[in-house]
């Protein structure tokens, strides 16, 4: 469309009249225009009528415009005329009508715009223009000119329905002389229908499509009918909507005489009745009649698109040949070529509906059966109802419920009346009978009895169990107050140990002893609480928690519950599983649980709860509040040589089908594989490496290349590699400085290193100023700001701690610590450092080492985090070491923690600590004095071979710690 001139800026709207009456045969919008504000005379030859008909393009007219289009009317004809017209009008208001109609095929001319503040929106640029003979056309566009709305199918003449039309089109619907208004309809092109430019440039659709009158209906929604075939001629705008010219394509009117259309009609019509009659099955499922509704049509479009929308041709390229084919009798050739080459497709689809439509007559029949046998049945007097006797089966489980609770009984009786009142086609019948089912099912007042043996429980838990005697005693002590009180409930036991202990399997042992049901469960990584209390019945697919679970499995009220992995139990904002488990395991609230599937409160007071941990700092501790704990600090290497034998070996041999003739494994490669391929303090690796000796043989015996396998020390190797651990010390010989310290993990004991050294401080020349050190700022230049600087500099270092005295000389002695120490240790080797510089004054007041030297202290392996409090001797007495030039004992070890004034007080593991010392080969220990009842509680098999002092204050752990210096003790103040 052509846009405005300049010219006609000077064309200005003074008066915009709006005239709708429902009631009126008509609805006229005026438009008109004044050259001249003084001269009002000509104001009614100046204006545009649109018919009340489509009165919705009227609104959409006003409402998406500012700016209007009106019309100047020049005069056709006599210009006298015009004028006789124009004095008429002046005279008398009644010759108006004839003015509009002498005038009434005159040439529209002008257009102009309103003022800013008017309600209606602007017109496009496009639209300021009309052509004369489009305008008499109600049937065509109003200027040849049309929005294009691209495509994803192919539309013949005569197709309709409903279309979805976004803002950007509607603005820009212009209706035409008669009100209608019209779109383009085109297909999008094969190449661009995936593209992410689809539409938005005119490559992107074909240059033939139909045209569509568009109208609204008073829902709200706009329809569609496609009237014409059209090929875009030119683009007007070069912007998405796309508005162009179009030009019909219109058929030959010479061939449309052809008696060829007729006969290819009839073709056509003879082939889709063929198609019927062989394929039935898919025509059931259309509702237009061929022969009624299709067949007698006489037009070739309008039979093209029927044709097509009967078989739904979804073929767009070829229906788009199609429509761009000029000769009408072409089109029903390609019409009929492509109705030949459904027949495969009809035949398949024939084949499934017979398909569907076998399944669901088998389906009616085995309903009318059915149906027919209750019938007979009622007619025998056998009549029985699949729901009386659902409801039957729930009234004798009931019944058989001889301990339950009366307000429990209550309940499931209700709930139980209230399912005889449901239809069982209904969903609710189903989730009902599913809540009764549990209800049912659950072993109210059903109670295991009680068994407190303890020549059978010892029995049990020693041919499960080597070793861990303490724990053993533990658990029979367990037992006898059991038989005294005549049941364990009150207690939740919880064993705290490292991985591959025997936890589990202890509470195995226990259950068994007992001769109770044993469920387990794992709470790791557990963050829903639902699993412990189950969900709410308002939800899809609700069932009761793992306590509930785990009575109806075992069909006892007081089995053996083992909640494993309690210490990483998750939590989130949602919802806190730690905290459902309170009322659990809480012995004055489980008497009453309350599930929330299940919605009626159960006794949990006879369940027997047993826990495990790996470390009792991550159990929440509201949780560690209502536990017992028993800790199992692992196993010895004595005790692991026997359990390899007696245990892990059998096990094995039946895990991988070896047999005990065609594999033998000496003690002497137990003990190598024990020392030396194995550091856990449980038993899980060594079952992993006498499991990977066993595959290896197997593998041999299948081969045929042995028929028997003896492992020696020899060829150890061959199947276990080089080993992969030698030794814990570093040092055959302790050096100064050094001294090994013991400590306590997730994983059990282990040695710990304590390394110290010394850098002596330069002092400077006598003569000259004196010079800041490493540590002070090169930027200071007084000695406050020097002393600032240097504590800043200790106070900000990332990857080592430095502790240094605020003092104003540059060459104040400073302590660098390194080896991955947490917060508690950083501050233990503080304590350590200025306790060692307090007690070697006392020691000796000469020795000025350590106002002299700058101290590295540091503790290998810094990939492994460390931390706690209990190595504050180890590390004052490496300091120590320092200074004196004194070497520590060989094979000590020590550990305790230390206070600013030299106290010694009680640390905690010293069984794994013992342990971890034995295996590092260390025969003398030194322990706070504290923690003696600790190491004397210790199996014997432990405490052999291992030299023991108790220390109160530090002075007792020097005396051991530096023999040849003993002496020097006599010098300390006494209070």
């Amino acid at each position: 469309m052509l846009s405005i001139n300049n010219k006609l800026k000077n064309l200005k709207l003074q008066k915009i009249t709006n005239i709708y009456n429902k009631s009126s045969p008509s609805s006229t919008i005026h438009v008109y225009n004044n050259h001249n504000n003084n001269n009002n005379k000509n104001k009614d030859n100046n204006f545009i009528t649109f018919s009340k008909t489509n009165f919705f393009n009227q609104n959409l007219y006003l409402e998406s415009y500012k700016k209007v289009n009106y019309c100047k009317k020049k005069g056709g004809g006599n210009n006298n005329n015009n004028n006789n017209n124009n004095n008429n009008n002046n005279n008398n208001n009644n010759n108006n009508n004839n003015n509009n109609n002498n005038n009434e095929n005159d040439e529209i001319e002008k257009v102009e715009i309103i003022e800013k503040d008017d309600l209606i929106v602007p017109l496009s640029r496009e639209l300021l223009q009309f052509d004369n003979a489009s305008n008499r056309r109600k049937d065509w566009p109003l200027n040849s000119e049309v929005v294009i709305y691209p495509s994803n199918s192919v539309n013949f003449i005569g197709t309709t329905g409903p279309i979805n039309l976004g803002h950007q089109f509607v603005t820009r619907l212009v209706p035409n002389a008669s009100g209608k208004t019209f779109l383009g309809l085109f297909l999008y092109k094969d190449v661009y229908r995936n593209s992410n430019q689809i539409g938005k440039t005119m490559d992107s659709i074909h240059n033939v499509g139909v045209l569509a009158q568009v109208t609204l209906s008073l829902s709200g929604i706009y329809y569609f009918e496609t009237t014409k075939r059209i090929r875009i001629k030119e683009v007007q705008n070069g912007q998405f909507p796309f508005i162009v010219t179009v030009e019909p394509l219109l058929n030959n009117e010479q061939e449309l005489k052809d008696p060829k259309i007729p006969a290819l009609m009839e073709k056509i019509n003879q082939l889709s009745l063929k198609y019927k009659k062989l394929y039935p099955d898919i025509y059931t499922i259309s509702s237009v009649s061929f022969q009624n509704q299709i067949q007698v049509i006489d037009n070739p479009d309008y039979y093209l698109s029927a044709v097509i929308n009967y078989y739904g041709l979804n073929y767009p390229d070829e229906c788009q040949k199609i429509l761009e084919t000029q000769s009408v009798i072409k089109r029903l050739e390609m019409l009929h070529d492509l109705i030949l080459n459904e027949q495969p497709l009809l035949a398949l689809q024939q084949k499934i509906a017979k398909e569907l439509d076998d399944k669901t007559m088998a389906y009616k029949n085995k309903l009318l059966l059915t149906e027919q046998l209750k019938k007979l049945k009622g007619l025998l007097g056998n009549e029985t109802d699949e729901k009386e006797k659902t409801i039957e089966k729930y009234q004798n489980k009931l019944a058989a419920l001889t301990l339950i609770s009366e307000s429990s009984k209550k309940v499931i009786q209700d709930e139980i009346n209230k399912l005889s009142t449901i239809d069982p086609s209904s969903s609710e019948y189903s989730t009902l009978k599913n809540y009764v089912e549990w209800l049912t099912n659950l072993p109210w007042g059903i109670y295991s009895p009680e068994y407190f043996d303890l020549k059978h429980s010892k029995m049990v838990l020693d041919s499960d169990h080597y070793g861990l005697e303490d724990i053993k005693q533990r658990i029979l002590e367990f037992i006898s107050v059991g038989h005294l009180k005549g049941t364990v409930q009150g207690k939740i036991l919880c064993f705290i140990g490292p991985p591959g202990t025997g936890k589990t399997s202890i509470a195995k042992s226990i259950a068994k002893a007992l001769k109770k049901e044993f469920f387990r469960f794992s709470v790791g990584g557990l963050f829903d609480e639902s699993e412990i209390k189950g969900h709410r019945r308002t939800y899809v697919g609700s069932m009761p928690g793992k306590i509930i679970q785990a009575l109806k499995l075992t069909q006892t009220s007081n089995p053996v519950i083992l909640i494993d992995e309690i210490d990483k139990i998750g939590k989130r904002n949602q919802g806190d599983p730690s905290s459902a488990l309170l009322e659990v395991l809480d012995p004055e609230q489980n008497s009453s649980f309350v599930d929330h599937y299940i919605d009626t409160p159960y006794d949990l007071s006879k369940v027997l709860f047993i826990c495990t941990a790996n470390s009792n700092q991550d159990i929440p501790a509201p949780l560690f509040d209502r536990m017992e704990i028993i800790r199992l600090p692992g196993y010895v290497e004595e005790e692991q040589i026997q359990i390899v034998k007696d245990f892990i070996i059998p096990k094995t041999y039946i895990d991988c089908g070896v047999k005990p003739d065609q594999l033998s494994i000496s003690d002497d490669v137990i003990k190598q594989i024990v020392k030396f391929y194995s550091r856990e303090v449980g038993i899980r690796e060594l079952e992993k490496l006498i499991e990977k000796i066993m595959r290896k043989t197997a593998l041999k015996l299948v081969n045929g290349t042995a028929d028997r396998v003896d492992i020696t020390l020899d060829n150890l190797e061959q199947y276990l590699g080089i080993p992969s651990y030698t030794s814990d010390r570093y040092y055959d010989v302790t050096p100064i400085g050094v001294v090994n310290g013991l400590a306590f993990n997730k994983k059990g004991g282990a040695t710990l290193y304590i390394e110290s050294t010394a850098e002596e401080i330069q002092k400077p020349l006598s003569s000259l100023p004196p010079q800041p050190t490493s540590s002070s700022s090169s930027s200071s230049s007084s000695s406050s700001s020097s002393s600032s600087s240097s504590s800043s500099s200790s106070s900000s270092s990332t990857t080592t701690a430095s502790i240094q005295n605020q003092s104003n000389s540059p060459l104040e002695p400073t302590i660098k610590i390194t080896g991955n120490l947490g917060d508690v240790m950083s501050e233990s080797s503080s304590i350590a450092y200025t306790f060692a510089k307090n007690f070697l004054f006392e020691l000796d007041p000469k020795n000025t080492f350590f106002s002299n030297h700058n101290i590295h202290l540091h503790s290998p392996q810094g990939n492994i985090p460390k931390d706690g409090p209990s190595a504050g001797v180890t590390m004052v007495t490496s300091l120590l070491s320092l200074a004196l030039n004194e070497p520590v004992k060989n094979n000590l070890g020590m550990t305790g923690e230390i206070t600013i004034t030299g106290k010694v007080i009680t640390i905690g593991g010293v069984k794994e600590k013992t342990i971890a010392a034995k295996r590092s080969g260390l025969t003398s220990l030194v322990f706070p004095i504290n923690n003696r009842i600790n190491f004397e509680e210790l199996p014997t098999y432990i405490k052999n071979d291992i030299d023991v002092l108790y220390a109160n204050e530090y002075k007792d752990v020097f005396e051991v710690a530096f023999p040849n210096k003993k002496y020097l003790l006599n010098n300390l103040k006494t209070f």
